[in-house]
């Protein structure tokens, strides 16, 4: 019976968070900065989330998100505080999820090459610099301006009152506003000056 009644909560588990699964590691890759540490945090976050499932615990999608989202966030929090403990050297790698097609051709109303190597270029500079944004600043900007959570979810999610949430965020975009201009500064006079650099 009892070996019935696991099997039943690991499918609903299973089919409640399918959906959220996307998202998470969205976040997860903007927070953590490389594939294989997003890949741990969600991980670490689903399983947490399976041991500490209830059936019936959530009435809405909604719901059940915040839930997962909040224990990805203090599993994130507990990470970086353990590293500002034990402080170690880490060699990271910023990879590429996508990759360009092999042998096609573009279409004509397609962007051309430079264009899409520009945007390539911005879209890196900008993670770059999300993050190199303070810890509890890089989660509510990731999970405003990435996911888009409106600011009562994003207070939920993260634990603290939405005035914190909104001057979080204008932190957020003050700094990332900063770093960008200073990467777009730096490249005048060189080779290609429109491709930006994100602040270090």
């Amino acid at each position: 019976m009892a070996e019935l009644r696991d099997f039943l909560s690991r499918r609903s588990f299973e089919r409640r968070t399918r959906e959220l699964v996307t998202p998470l590691y969205r976040t997860a890759r903007a927070l953590a900065g490389n594939r294989a540490d997003a890949e741990d945090l969600v991980q670490d976050a689903y399983l947490k989330a399976f041991l500490a499932f209830r059936e019936g615990e959530f009435t809405s999608v909604d719901s059940c998100r915040a839930w997962l989202f909040r224990i990805m966030i203090n599993t994130f929090r507990d990470q970086y505080r353990r590293r500002l403990r034990r402080p170690e050297v880490e060699l990271v790698v910023f990879d590429e999820d996508s990759e360009a097609p092999e042998g096609g051709t573009l279409d004509s109303d397609m962007p051309g090459p430079d264009l899409l190597v520009e945007a390539n270029f911005l879209r890196e500079a900008i993670m770059e610099a999300v993050r190199s944004l303070p810890p509890e600043v890089r989660i509510v900007v990731t999970l405003f301006f990435i996911e888009q959570v409106k600011y009562s979810e994003v207070a939920a999610i993260a634990q603290c009152p939405i005035g914190t949430v909104m001057s979080r965020i204008a932190r957020g975009r003050s700094l990332l506003q900063g770093m960008l201009a200073a990467g777009w500064r730096a490249d005048v006079g060189s080779a290609d000056p429109r491709v930006p650099k994100a602040g270090r």
